[in-house]
């Protein structure tokens, strides 16, 4: 025996969960800089329920100093839906660790990519009632 004595046979390969409503839990956030040097946040989901299913990110693009109101205004509201969704208080400096492991509904679809395949993605966060 070996010093890795696992059994690997119930191994399944990550898929894309079928489309649908999920509770979904943030793993990690990204922060990075777009290739219009505009700053984004990158939260990676995953669906606790969903044993098989891959982890997936969802791009938040952050307003900036120019932009126009318009967007302005819809990046915002993103920005407020998803923090309502997972219950964290954007009237207060977010701590990006502080995000990690909460939870909340969204209504996913499958992503069709050449470089990852099949992968969902968030058609709609669920406010809480």
């Amino acid at each position: 025996m070996g010093f890795l004595d696992i059994n690997l046979g119930d191994a399944q390969e990550p898929k894309a969960a079928k489309e649908g409503e999920y509770i979904v839990r943030i793993v990690d956030v990204n922060e990075g800089i777009d290739k219009n040097s505009h700053n984004y946040l990158q939260p990676i989901l995953d669906i606790p329920s969903e044993k098989a299913s891959k982890s997936f990110s969802h791009f938040l693009g952050l307003p900036y100093e120019g932009m126009e109101e318009k967007q302005k205004n819809n990046s915002k509201w993103r920005l407020k839906l998803f923090f309502d969704s997972f219950g964290i208080d954007h009237t207060k400096t977010i701590d990006i660790n502080d995000m990690k492991g909460r939870q909340a509904w969204a209504i996913l679809g499958i992503d069709n990519n050449d470089h990852y395949g099949e992968s969902n993605f968030v058609k709609k966060f669920v406010k809480p009632a």
